[in-house]
């Protein structure tokens, strides 16, 4: 070959390789690696975007070429801390690993449905994330490991339809992912993938499904676990959620079945039924044996301190192998034959109208066009709180008085509130003497003065009181005590702060034990025992411990991660247990710590410096939601008042963005699909619900 040839060749491969070769610009503070073969880029490097809103459009311009923009890479905004919102371009389909992760300040994200590849640890630590706005997909969009990880303030995932895989910690700690998910086209959900989404109500699982380790562990508001041909459920999969009625497992074919795992359903101390319906050995209303499932299997302690479980049903042609079995032995008096010919067929295409519960009787004339000019309250409802210095409202003080939840919700919901919370207050019983380093007064000591008329302990800590900044308060707190009885009162609110928590070695304790000094189990039991020995008709309200920060504003030491040295005990574990024993005993109980909504992204706003004590804006959110809460349990015969509702006291539907179902407050569905920014200008003034969410519509 000549040279000359040879020259040639070699000048066109490098001419070739030019045209293929990406390039790599620079567009408003956003690198781009662009490639003129496809006319396509993908945005890799945004960490220097200062801009609070971004808007990545759908092409971009250089150098007289037209690049559609088709993925944003690995870490291309990683820890930026300056955008707020973003929205991603249609044509969009790859966000790559940590794509937006730890970007502290964002709240919102728009995502087109042309996106078919969502990175692992896509979000992961957006702990201000309040939206990622998901137009839907046709075919759905598997969600990788660690994609939402830690992104508390998440409440919406717009139209996100879930397919085939959710990987381990997908979206744990998402504590404000509320409603409903649908996941019938999920396949697999990986160990610990909602861990501690506190606000899920309903999850609609699909066919065949395998179930990861902790994968639901404390979603504490879903009210029924329902699987179909279970492939495998994992150790403590479901374990702490409280809400939680009814599980059914549900087998319509033969396969090889897993057991359930260890701890499955522990501390669901809401779970009164559980069904085995069995259809797999039934062909033509004809039974065969060759054709059913095993037994279902249990692990270890499945359904241990599940205190309300009253009934198992299972399949009444394997009643005596349930019976005899091995595992099934702790739970056999519960167990209950159950024929095929009782075994209620399912639909799959049912359709819920979630995050409402009726709340008291509205008058017909209280409606005039779709304006609800009235609203239940508690009105003459007598109310006393116990508790320590939260309750009594340090941290907000008006004219000299302290003002906490409980002042909000009397002027709110029209009740009559005496406050006897007093700061340095425990719940379990504890000695005064200053030698003890104890700061006060166990709420159970001041309950049996009740009883036995005893109030030797309640005088001898106004000694000890006046000596410190808490002596005034104490005085007032004894003479509550001495001149009321539990006769006098409609309610009783049990507020448990930290003060057991954090200043001394209290145990959880166990339900059999008997000494209550320190133990948060035998104490809050005879609490409840005792105030029902003295008024029977009381609404006894537990109230535990609400989240607090050891050092202001560090998260580090936000109460949801610190281990107590003294207790060994974090203080989420002391909530539940709270929680757990009011139900065991009859009691009501709102899950304070984790349904106040406080976290790390909006502390500032509703805590004092210290760290641990409300501002006015943190009691009010408080005193709304236990005084909404009391008027959800009281029946309507119950309900005393009607007071005008008025828009300014409702949640702003401004907030809202995407598609939004309106439905009314006798639960109809007015309208589909409605665009959120529209919602002023279609609906009259009134109240709705908005995805679930009650709100003011104020109208035009």
């Amino acid at each position: 070959m000549s040279s000359f040839r040879k020259i040639l060749i070699m000048l066109g491969l490098a001419l070739s390789s030019q045209v293929v070769l990406a390039k790599t610009f620079v567009y408003e503070e956003m690198k781009c690696d662009a490639s003129d073969e496809k006319r396509t880029l993908v945005i890799t490097d945004a960490k220097g975007v200062k801009d609070s809103e971004v808007v990545i459009p759908g092409e971009i311009e250089y150098e007289g070429v037209k690049y559609a923009v088709v993925g944003v890479a690995e870490k291309a905004f990683y820890h930026n801390d300056s955008v707020k919102v973003v929205s991603l371009p249609n044509g969009l389909s790859s966000l790559g690993d940590f794509a937006f992760g730890h970007c502290s300040q964002l709240k919102s994200i728009h995502i087109p449905s042309s996106l078919t590849s969502l990175g692992a640890g896509a979000f992961y630590g957006c702990s201000n994330l309040e939206t990622a706005d998901f137009e839907k997909g046709e075919k759905g969009l598997p969600i990788k490991e660690n994609t939402f990880y830690d992104c508390q303030s998440l409440q919406s995932l717009g139209s996100c339809l879930i397919s085939d895989t959710i990987g381990n910690l997908a979206f744990s700690n998402c504590q404000s992912l509320a409603g409903s998910l649908n996941l019938r086209k999920v396949r697999f959900i990986g160990d610990k993938a909602f861990y501690k989404c506190f606000s899920l109500t309903d999850v609609s699982f699909g066919e065949s499904c395998s179930i990861g380790s902790y994968a639901f562990y404390a979603c504490k508001k879903m009210g029924e676990v329902n699987l179909t041909n279970p492939l495998f459920v994992g150790d403590h999969c479901f374990m702490g959620c409280y809400s939680v009625k009814t599980a059914i497992l549900r087998y319509t074919k033969q396969y090889e079945l897993n057991e359930i795992g260890d701890s499955c359903f522990m501390k669901c101390s809401a779970l009164e039924t559980v069904k085995i319906l069995d259809y797999s050995g039934y062909e033509d209303g004809e039974y065969d044996p060759d054709l059913s499932v095993e037994i279902c299997k249990l692990g270890n302690e499945v359904f241990t301190q599940a205190s309300a479980l009253k009934e198992i049903y299972v399949p009444a042609v394997k009643f005596d192998e349930y019976k005899n079995a091995t595992d099934w032995a702790p739970y056999s008096e519960l167990l209950v034959a159950l024929n095929t010919d009782d075994q209620p067929e399912f639909s799959d295409t049912i359709e819920v109208i979630e995050g409402w519960e009726h709340v008291g009787s509205i008058p017909d004339d209280s409606v005039v066009e779709g304006i609800i000019e009235v609203k239940p309250t508690l009105e003459g409802k007598r109310v006393i709180v116990f508790g320590d210095s939260k309750a009594e409202g340090v941290g907000n003080q008006v004219n000299g008085e302290f003002r906490s939840w409980a002042y909000y919700m009397q002027e709110e919901y029209g009740c009559v509130v005496t406050n006897a919370a007093v700061g340095g207050t425990h719940l379990t019983p504890a000695s005064l003497k200053p030698t003890t380093g104890v700061n006060g007064l166990g709420v159970y000591s001041l309950v049996n003065a009740w009883k036995t008329e005893d109030y030797s302990l309640v005088d001898s800590s106004i000694s000890w009181a006046h000596q410190n900044k808490y002596g005034t308060r104490w005085d007032h707190v004894q003479e509550i005590i001495k001149t009321t009885k539990a006769t006098d009162y409609d309610i009783v609110c049990i507020d448990a702060g930290t003060n057991d928590w954090n200043n001394a070695a209290r145990v959880l304790g166990n339900w059999d034990d008997t000494n209550p000094l320190q133990n948060y189990t035998v104490a809050l039991k005879n609490i409840i025992t005792t105030l029902y020995e003295l008024n029977p008709k009381l609404h006894i309200l537990i109230i535990p411990p609400i989240v607090r920060q050891l050092t202001y504003n560090d998260t580090t030491t936000f109460s949801d991660y610190y281990l107590n040295p003294k207790s060994k005990l974090y203080l989420y574990e002391v909530a539940e247990t709270m929680i757990s024993v009011a139900q065991r005993c009859g009691a009501d109980a709102i899950d304070a710590y984790h349904e106040m909504g406080f976290t790390v992204a909006n502390w500032t706003s509703t805590y004092t410096d210290d760290g641990t004590h409300p501002n006015e804006a943190g009691y009010r959110v408080i005193g709304d939601k236990i005084g909404a809460h009391l008027l959800s349990k009281m029946p309507s015969s119950e309900l005393t008042g009607m007071a005008p509702l008025l828009p300014s006291r409702g949640v702003s539907a401004s907030g809202l963005q995407g598609k939004v179902t309106v439905v009314d407050l006798n639960g109809r569905v007015l309208r589909k699909n409605v665009d959120a920014s529209k919602i002023a200008d279609e609906l009259p003034r009134g109240v709705y619900l908005l995805n679930g969410k009650k709100c003011v519509v104020k109208g035009k």
